[in-house]
């Protein structure tokens, strides 16, 4: 009589089995290693972002110049330049100065926040009135603030996600190390069986767990490897 072991008692009996069992390295495109698990951290090796960003429209300035400043009393700063997307900010700011910086652009050297736009006002003169004072870091992402040299990403055994690949591409990482799929062969016994694509006769049946077990290997992780079904 067979002696049929409990999937707890099966789960057990893999571990003892295939514990010794260690991955091989292998190096995939970034895009297909979505659902891969790392076989080694990943530290990033430069500043992201790389430079410091504005989260808003409007004009980067020095905090202090508009301390006290309000929409009756506006604080007037003098344009010292605009900086468009994509645009190195190729200046530095001096007191009572400020330069127009777009959502996501760099903010020059000097500069310690950012006003949001409609918190200004162009005088059309070259001085802009600015009626919200600003506090320092206010609207900006500084150099490094989500990664710097050496700081570790992503740890070893992390089955990778979508958020993960962006995260990589990020660092500059085009390709990744991951582990080898483990290669899992998927054998249905039984006389009664024959393949989903043939109609069953009388005393036979469509052989549903060689699909159910492949798909569920798969979605683990591992690569099925379907031998078929063979007789009892």
């Amino acid at each position: 009589m067979l002696n049929v072991l409990t999937p707890d008692e099966t789960l057990e009996l893999i571990k003892k089995e295939f514990a010794h069992i260690k991955p091989q390295p292998e190096t995939v495109e970034l895009c297909a290693a979505v659902g891969r698990v790392l076989y080694e951290d990943v530290e990033a090796t430069e500043y992201v972002p790389g430079f410091d960003r504005s989260t808003v429209d409007g004009y980067a300035v020095k905090a202090a110049d508009t301390f006290g400043c309000s929409d009756a009393i506006p604080a007037i700063l003098q344009v010292a330049g605009k900086v468009l997307m994509g645009e190195e900010a190729n200046m530095i700011l001096a007191e009572g100065q400020c330069c127009a910086v777009p959502t996501g652009g760099a903010v020059p050297q000097g500069a310690d926040s950012v006003v949001m736009i409609e918190y200004t006002e162009d005088y059309g003169d070259g001085t802009v009135g600015i009626g919200k004072a600003a506090a320092p870091g206010q609207n900006m992402i500084f150099k490094g603030d989500d990664v710097f040299p050496g700081k570790t990403i992503l740890k070893k055994g992390r089955r990778l996600s979508s958020q993960d690949i962006g995260a990589l591409a990020a660092i500059g990482k085009a390709k990744v190390t991951v582990a080898k799929k483990p290669r899992i062969a998927v054998i249905s016994t039984g006389d009664e069986l024959v393949s989903p694509a043939e109609t069953p006769t009388a005393g036979q049946v469509r052989d549903v767990n060689g699909a159910l077990l492949s798909a569920m290997l798969a979605s683990f992780g591992a690569e099925p490897v379907e031998f078929g079904i063979i007789k009892d």
